[in-house]
């Protein structure tokens, strides 16, 4: 079944209300520990990853335990969003005594969001509810917060400032001891913090990856350059998450058409170099379930050290005077094996 209802965890939240203020407080008892994210269905660390968690004293996790999306079974189902593509832990590193501090990451649709409106306590209590009881059934003990993360804009920005509302009195309902968290990105720092306690500042996909002419779409300082001049009056305790990943993104008729993944554009007779970074479809070529036509461009993007570098000395500039941890997007042994200890180091150094 595609979609998993929101099953054992049917309590509703009970309606109140409590406002966040917005000015800055630093985060004093918060350590700022080197940390990851881990966004994959299957909590499996193999033993590179492992040896990175061990290596760089990695101190915190955000783990993404579920989205909440659309229902396209909703004409059966009293709930028009439920969770999607659960978290399944398989791995004792988890559960053995605790190396780090894990943060339950759920990651909300912008559809979902949109069909969320009226309903956002509601869906709160089921957030909540689901999150804890999947760390209690995970033996998951060591957490102190929980973190929000949706592409939330001008037009949606109520909804979800009502549903972290609704989340943080969830939390005092329960008595979780929880922080609650939101994840940042680059076009929501001109608008009004959301109301939580700790903004992760997402410095990643700061470009339009659908456009064709794109250098680097992932990370790059000429994006990233207008957003934080006023960074350091930001009202709201920020880290910093950096990638550590590639993709392919395919184009037909300059028009984008998806993501791929392990694309192998070396053999010659199916794929023609086309520029720095690109290359064009020669022959007709099937990768997984799709077709790749002939004329069709695929652009390989990197995450940089030197690139990463930069805008992290830019960040930890606009920063200076508070203190900021710096989180890498996320733990995978294949992408994390292209960057050698001592740059994975330099991107975890605490600004000075």
């Amino acid at each position: 079944m595609k979609l998993l209802l929101w099953g054992v965890v049917m309590m509703l939240a009970a309606g109140c209300s409590r406002s966040t203020g917005n000015n800055y407080t630093p985060a004093t008892d918060r350590d700022n520990v080197n940390s990851v994210y881990y966004w994959k269905t299957v909590f499996d660390a193999d033993s590179a990853e492992r040896a990175f968690l061990e290596r760089h004293n990695v101190g915190r996790i955000y783990l993404r335990m579920f989205d909440v999306a659309v229902n396209d079974e909703a004409a059966w189902s009293k709930f028009s969003v439920v969770p999607n593509a659960t978290v399944r832990i398989v791995d004792d590193y988890l559960n053995e005594p605790p190396r780090a501090e894990y943060v339950p990451v759920v990651y909300i649709t912008i559809d979902a969001l949109k069909k969320m409106n009226a309903q956002e306590e509601q869906y709160a209590g089921l957030i909540v509810d689901r999150v804890r009881n999947m760390c209690s059934y995970n033996r998951l003990d060591s957490v102190s917060e929980l973190q929000l993360d949706c592409d939330w804009t001008e037009s949606t920005r109520q909804s979800y400032f009502t549903l972290c509302r609704a989340v943080k009195q969830c939390i005092d309902r329960d008595s979780l001891g929880w922080m609650l968290s939101s994840t940042i990105r680059l076009h929501q720092l001109r608008e009004s913090p959301p109301p939580v306690d700790l903004g992760v500042l997402m410095v990643y996909n700061t470009g339009d990856f659908s456009d064709p002419d794109a250098d680097n779409s992932i990370i790059d300082l000429k994006d990233i350059e207008p957003y934080v001049k006023n960074l350091g009056s930001y009202p709201l305790h920020l880290d910093v998450a950096y990638p550590t990943y590639l993709w392919q993104l395919l184009y037909r008729k300059r028009r984008f058409a998806g993501i791929l993944r392990d694309l192998d554009t070396s053999d010659t007779t199916r794929f023609a170099p086309h520029g720095a970074n690109t290359h064009r479809v020669v022959t007709e070529t099937i990768h997984g379930d799709r077709i790749l036509q002939p004329g069709d461009i695929v652009r390989t993007e990197l995450s940089p050290y030197e690139t990463i570098i930069a805008v992290k000395r830019l960040i930890d500039s606009c920063l200076a005077d508070r203190p900021h941890a710096s989180i890498i997007y996320h733990l995978d042994s294949s992408n994390l094996s292209k960057y050698t200890d001592n740059e994975i180091s330099a991107i975890y150094e605490t600004a000075r």
